[in-house]
């Protein structure tokens, strides 16, 4: 009995470091998340692998609980169903926890996710460095663990600050525009996507000359200049070959056969649609193709091609092309400049440049500024900013939420683990043939609970950069309530707040350690967040 109890005991420790190992280091990962300018597809994938941690540890307490059960029972319940025991509760905690979450978002009002949706641009611009908050002594706090964690709680603490909006007015519009130059967009020319490969006027000076060299191609299509591997010349040359077999194979030829005799009947045929020499060869395909190509580019010069509704007429230079109005409508709506902005074929001046970029971010806050100052109305489900408003819902539960099953599934095994250490003593020091009094190892389970009370009430004093600042005491509103303010509104906002400084005080101890679990135990792990810390 005793060497069982052990050897249970010993490998439920091991498979509780394990997973404490990857509860640590996503709890790092899940920081640096929040920390960053994280897109919704960072926190689909977040909440993912934070649900995963949370399955595995409601399974661990279970295969816990029932491997007790059968060194008891003689044998019962069998591995193999405790292995479906511990896999069910997994999926059931797993699958609990992502309704749960969308439950929070889908019943979330139109006046949450209008807030929310401010609140994800303010802490953007935060953790960027773009926007300072009064009461915040210093502007570096978001890099360290302490600031990670603040912003981790801040969309949550944001709502206890009254008159938000007014606050945050004269600052939106410079908060969008410094927001949208850090921002890599997409473009669409000719169906063609052209994503920016950098932030700013880099990443879209390096759209603009895709873009142009997209007009040039097709410049020089309309102009007739000669290109090898014009798709439009290919597909001629190969309909007209195809239309000449056709012809010769009624008479029973092929380009190979055709009697000499008959022979130069066949080229004057040919003649009468493609230029071919008088002297050409009907098996020559080569010179065949020559000629459509010619055929083919003479077409191109003389027609006029049709751009936007606007009738460009053949023989343009491409200055000239460029400047028509239908090529100027088309830059315009590809590289989303307003309709007074003309496009030049080059900028050889920064300054040029930088004024085409300003138009394009001048028009992208005015569209972009309606978003955000809407009604709350317009992001209720059917709202005109519905995606928008729950994508920010999302994005200011999720993070709280993984924090806080993180937390409890790290500190409630951690917790095991001490116990199961404690208990693993308790019996190495039972003598053979003996079981442990329940005193000793109620004795053990009472000192852990003591222990985590202790630590609790400790970070609960203790303070830093942040939980000092008059920001947070601002948000968290630790000091007295409004008088028109319910017990338990007062009681909801005390908690609330005792649970935040614990969080930001306790991850600044944590946070280095659990990152270096990541990245030296677990090698980098990302937890399906590829960006920067």
């Amino acid at each position: 009995m005793k060497q069982a109890q052990i050897r249970q005991i010993l490998f439920l420790i091991v498979l509780t470091v394990i997973y404490l190992g990857f509860e640590l280091g996503f709890n790092a990962r899940l920081l640096d998340v929040v920390g960053s300018r994280a897109t919704p597809h960072d926190i689909e994938e977040l909440e993912f692998f934070g649900r995963t941690l949370s399955g595995i540890a409601a399974a661990l307490v279970v295969l816990q609980l029932l491997l007790a059960r059968r060194l008891r029972a003689g044998g019962r319940p069998s591995y193999w169903k405790i292995a479906l025991a511990c896999g069910l509760t997994a999926f059931v905690v797993f699958s609990a926890i992502k309704f749960m979450v969308n439950v929070l978002v889908d019943t979330r009002d139109g006046d949450f996710r209008r807030i929310a949706t401010n609140s994800g641009l303010l802490q953007r611009a935060l953790v960027q460095g773009d926007l300072h908050l009064d009461g915040l002594v210093d502007d570096e706090v978001y890099a360290r663990p302490e600031g990670k964690a603040f912003l981790a709680v801040f969309q949550v603490l944001l709502s206890n600050i009254d008159n938000l909006d007014e606050k945050v007015e004269p600052k939106k519009r410079q908060v969008i525009r410094t927001d949208l130059q850090r921002q890599m967009k997409t473009f669409t020319f000719d169906d063609r996507q052209v994503r920016m490969t950098a932030p700013g006027i880099r990443g879209y000076h390096q759209v603009y000359t895709s873009v142009m060299q997209s007009v040039a191609e097709r410049w020089r299509k309309y102009a007739g200049v000669p290109v090898a591997s014009d798709i439009g010349l290919a597909r001629e040359q190969d309909r007209a070959w195809g239309d000449y077999r056709r012809n010769l194979s009624r008479r029973g030829w092929t380009p190979e056969n055709v009697p000499a005799r008959y022979q130069g009947r066949v080229v004057q045929d040919v003649r009468k649609r493609i230029p071919v020499p008088g002297d050409w060869q009907p098996h020559d395909r080569a010179a065949f193709n020559d000629a459509v190509a010619r055929q083919y580019w003479k077409t191109m010069r003389s027609r006029t091609v049709h751009v936007e509704g606007d009738a460009i007429p053949p023989g343009l230079s491409y200055e000239d092309f460029v400047a028509r109005p239908g090529v100027q409508k088309l830059l315009r709506q590809t590289l989303m400049v307003p309709a007074n902005m003309p496009v030049a074929v080059d900028y050889t001046d920064a300054a040029g440049f930088k004024r085409l970029y300003d138009s394009m971010l001048d028009r992208a806050v005015d569209e972009a500024l309606p978003r955000f100052s809407a009604r709350s109305v317009d992001f209720t489900r059917g709202g005109q900013h519905h995606k928008l408003g729950e994508d920010a819902a999302r994005a200011a539960i999720v993070p709280p939420v993984a924090l806080l099953c993180s937390l409890l599934g790290a500190v409630g095994h951690f917790a095991k683990l001490l116990y199961l250490i404690a208990k693993l003593l308790v019996w190495l020091r039972t003598p053979a043939g003996q079981a442990p009094g329940r005193t000793a190892t109620r004795a053990a389970g009472l000192a852990l609970i003591m222990t985590l009370v202790c630590v609790w009430t400790a970070f609960s004093f203790m303070q830093n950069g942040i939980t000092k600042s008059e920001l947070f005491l601002q948000m968290s509103r630790v000091g007295p309530g409004q008088d028109d303010e319910s017990i338990g509104q007062a009681l909801r906002r005390r908690v609330l707040a005792n649970v935040a400084h614990v969080v930001v005080v306790g991850q600044a101890y944590t946070y280095p350690f659990n990152e270096m679990v990541r990245t030296r135990v677990l090698n980098g792990i990302r937890y399906g967040y590829h960006g920067d810390a």
